[in-house]
């Protein structure tokens, strides 16, 4: 029993001298340095249940290295997360969760710091863990991607590890040159497992191999860049990756930090503080400098090769086609716009014999992009197209489509500016795929005035031939376009004109010569004026780029014949040809110049008016009264005269609104930092008189002198710090009224006592000193001697002046 020392409150207390215990026994030989041995039940007390041994520092930094393993993978997977805008969801998963986790198992079996009944002191050497982790990825990346070119499923030959190498080093120009998001191949998906390996296998090393708490996180906040300057440009964000990232850098750090809990105690407490952060991170990371608009490399790389395209070209079928009228094509299952058609192939260059189809294809997993400048605006429609007799390799499609769904063993092209469809290999009989398009409608009172686009690559028409010398069909071209168009004002009415024109002077007939050369269109502008849609819309391309319109060439199908509802057969005679004119800030506008309604037998309807070319069948009377609203509003554009006032005005391009605000954005910068100026001005001597007050007495007293040393320079006191207290207090006793000035040398005594004599003030005296201070702001309010108003408005807008009021200097 233990004797406490009543004598004395504050003797000290001696502790009871321990018992004397039996010596441990020694650690066998061989044995970790670290390790105790657990303590042994006394003889006759039951064990208790859940009696773990103690662990010894050493164990409890091992096993927090070990535990700080878990958010390094964590890490590795947000590296793989992020590529969720590059590729969809379904192929990056099944790559991230072996590529996160395998690289951090192999690295704690080759470093032999997995145990804690036989630690290791330090991981095996580096050299032989890079050979090990490398071996590891070949295996991982055969059996998750190349697994059907492997020997077993997961063992690469020669030739297949000469590809896998070739497709890592193509893998990020291949990204940068498809749109997003890529279809998921093995030759892109290799750059996801590469970088999530890296992360998680240079993640663990430095886990294991140092000490510091944060230098583990470094290879995948790093990595992390890769995944999201790949995706710029895709739909989505990464906000959600950024969270991901954030929050297991946090739970490495406070697995990692310092301290005696165990690994599981501190993730759990550390939690809480990973959620608050994540979250933080969800809603400012977007709106940092350079985050949502990271460098984008697409304009950097060398464009692929084109996509190789077998097939005749579809403007030189159109005859065939329509000799032939009642060829089964493709079903459209879904509601089909009323009034448009479906568009199959567009031609952008002519060399005066051809035109022939854009080869801009670039390889994408689905999504056709938003055309750049241009209003995307319009009804959505989504449809399944069945294919027939079809062939060649483009798609049909309504209008531009936004999503298309094709098998996953075809491979799809989309052209970014034109928005049409093709696929590498050749159309198939049963083809199937599901279509999304935006399909737009063209008011003729918003285009009436616009100006076209300066595109000198859709306005080029050749003008020499092999030997140079010129070619003389331009020269009449551009006469013919001229005469068609006279008096017109603006594009959209010469390019109506020019359609007119078209449809009145020439006829309809499928047995018409085909072709759409110089010579040809030459042949049926002049004599035999007879074609089908191919010679009208080659001819208004060729007419159009002769007056400086850019202009292209479509090729597609009419609506078709409906067979159920909402279903509809399109048969080969039911193939059109019309051209385009790009438009400032709308884009590519289509124009109908073939007269009639061109039914699938080839028989024509002559119909002087503006109407399009329809659909066999006759529309319903709704649609029909729409479009012929519209063909009269085109009809009164044609008969227009463009009034005075807006012939002399420059066309609308819509660039007006940026130039405004170019000349706004300085203004409004002048304007708030004026206010800016003036209202910290007005604040200021507010703002240092109650910095001033604020502190300990000795402080305050200081502030009061100084204040009173301001307030004497208005009244002519020289701004400098070599005056002495009494030589301040001696110029206010000269120029202000008693007592006030008598006072100012009490004040001075007491400033020269705190400075030099190491004295100390109280708050009275401190409460004193701001009185006699606001003695000589009234005092110096009322002197004869102070500025007047303009000068002292002057010197408060002083930027030196401002900045020593706010520093505390000025006396």
């Amino acid at each position: 029993m233990t004797s406490v020392n009543t004598a004395s409150p504050h003797a000290p207390w001696t502790p009871p001298a321990p018992r004397p215990e039996a010596p441990r026994p020694a650690p066998a030989a061989g044995s970790p340095a670290f390790v105790t041995p657990s303590p042994q039940a006394r003889p006759g007390e039951p064990k208790r249940r859940g009696t773990t041994r103690s662990k010894t520092p050493q164990q409890l930094r091992l096993r927090r290295l070990q535990w700080s393993l878990v958010p390094v993978a964590g890490l590795a997977a947000a590296v793989g997360v992020a590529y969720h805008r590059v590729f969809a969801a379904k192929s990056v998963l099944p790559v991230v969760a072996v590529a996160a986790v395998a690289p951090v198992l192999l690295v704690l079996a080759w470093s032999g710091m997995g145990r804690m009944d036989r630690p290791a002191r330090r991981p095996r050497p580096l050299l032989g863990s890079l050979a090990f982790g490398a071996l590891g990825w070949l295996v991982a990346v055969t059996a998750t991607l190349y697994r059907d070119h492997a020997t077993a499923g997961v063992l690469p030959g020669p030739a297949l590890l000469r590809r896998i190498g070739g497709d890592v080093i193509d893998a990020p120009r291949g990204v940068l040159t498809t749109v997003l998001p890529a279809p998921g191949d093995a030759e892109l998906l290799v750059l996801v497992s590469l970088s999530v390996w890296l992360a998680g296998y240079a993640g663990a090393e430095l886990a294991l191999r140092t000490t510091s708490v944060v230098l583990p996180a470094l290879p995948g906040l790093l990595l992390l860049a890769v995944p999201v300057v790949l995706s710029t440009g895709a739909p989505g964000g990464n906000t959600a990756t950024v969270a991901l990232a954030v929050g297991a850098t946090v739970l490495l750090m406070v697995c990692r930090a310092p301290g005696r809990r165990t690994p599981v105690r501190t993730l759990t407490a550390g939690l809480p503080l990973m959620l608050v952060l994540a979250v933080l991170a969800a809603f400012v990371g977007p709106h940092l400098p350079g985050v949502g608009s990271p460098p984008d490399l697409r304009d950097r790389v060398s464009p692929p090769p084109p996509v190789r395209l077998v097939g005749a070209n579809p403007l030189d079928r159109i005859s065939a086609w329509l000799l032939t009228p009642d060829q089964p094509l493709f079903t459209v299952q879904g509601p089909a716009p009323e009034n448009r058609y479906w568009r199959l192939a567009v031609m952008d260059r002519y060399d005066g014999v051809s035109w022939y189809p854009t080869t801009e294809l670039r390889p994408t997993g689905g999504r056709v992009p938003v055309a750049e400048g241009v209003d995307d605006q319009g009804s959505r429609t989504k449809m399944r197209v069945t294919l027939d007799k079809l062939d060649g390799v483009w798609l049909p499609a309504a209008d531009r489509p936004d999503q298309v769904s094709l098998p996953g063993d075809m491979d799809l092209a989309v052209d970014p500016a034109s928005g049409v469809l093709a696929t590498g290999d050749p159309l198939r009989s049963g083809l199937s795929y599901e279509v999304v398009s935006r399909v737009k409608e063209f008011d003729p009172d918003t285009l009436q005035f616009l100006a076209a686009v300066a595109d000198p690559e859709h306005t080029e028409l050749p003008d020499r031939d092999a030997s140079s010398e010129p070619i003389p069909d331009v020269d009449e071209f551009r006469r013919i376009a001229a005469e068609a168009t006279t008096g017109a004002t603006f594009p959209y009415q010469q390019a109506l004109r020019l359609a007119d024109w078209l449809r009145r002077t020439q006829r309809y007939d499928i047995t018409a010569v085909p072709g759409h050369s110089y010579r040809n269109l030459r042949f049926f502008l002049e004599s035999s004026k007879e074609g089908t849609s191919e010679q009208f819309a080659a001819a208004f391309a060729v007419l159009a780029r002769a007056l400086g319109l850019p202009s292209r060439v479509v090729v597609g199908f009419s609506r078709g014949t409906q067979t159920a509802a909402d279903t509809w057969r399109v048969d080969s005679g039911d193939v059109v040809a019309w051209p385009e004119v790009e438009f400032a800030g709308v884009g590519w506008v289509p124009f109908f110049p073939t007269p009639g309604e061109a039914g699938r037998s080839g028989n024509t309807k002559t119909d002087p008016g503006n109407a399009p070319p329809a659909a066999p069948q006759a529309p319903p009377a709704a649609p029909e009264a729409a479009e012929q609203s519209r063909a009269a509003k085109d009809q009164e554009i044609i008969d227009q005269v463009r009034p005075p006032a807006a012939a002399g005005q420059k066309p609308d391009t819509g660039d007006d609104g940026p130039a405004v605000w170019w000349w706004a954005v300085p203004g409004a910068l002048a304007l708030l930092f004026a206010s800016g100026h003036l209202g910290l001005a007005w604040a200021a001597p507010g703002i240092v008189r109650r910095r001033r007050r604020r502190g300990p007495p000795d402080r305050r007293v200081y502030g009061a002198w100084r204040h009173i040393a301001d307030r004497l320079a208005e009244v002519g006191m020289a701004r400098t710090g070599a005056l002495t207290a009494r030589e301040v207090a001696e110029f206010g006793e000269e120029r202000l009224p008693e007592p006030t000035g008598t006072r100012l040398h009490d004040l001075a005594d007491v400033v020269n006592g705190l400075a030099y004599a190491g004295g100390t003030a109280d708050t009275a005296a401190a409460d004193e000193a701001w009185r006699t201070a606001a003695e000589v702001d009234k005092a110096v309010r009322e002197s004869e001697a102070r500025p007047r108003l303009r000068a002292r408005v002057r010197s408060r807008l002083s930027f030196r002046r401002l900045r020593d009021a706010l520093r505390g200097e000025g006396g």
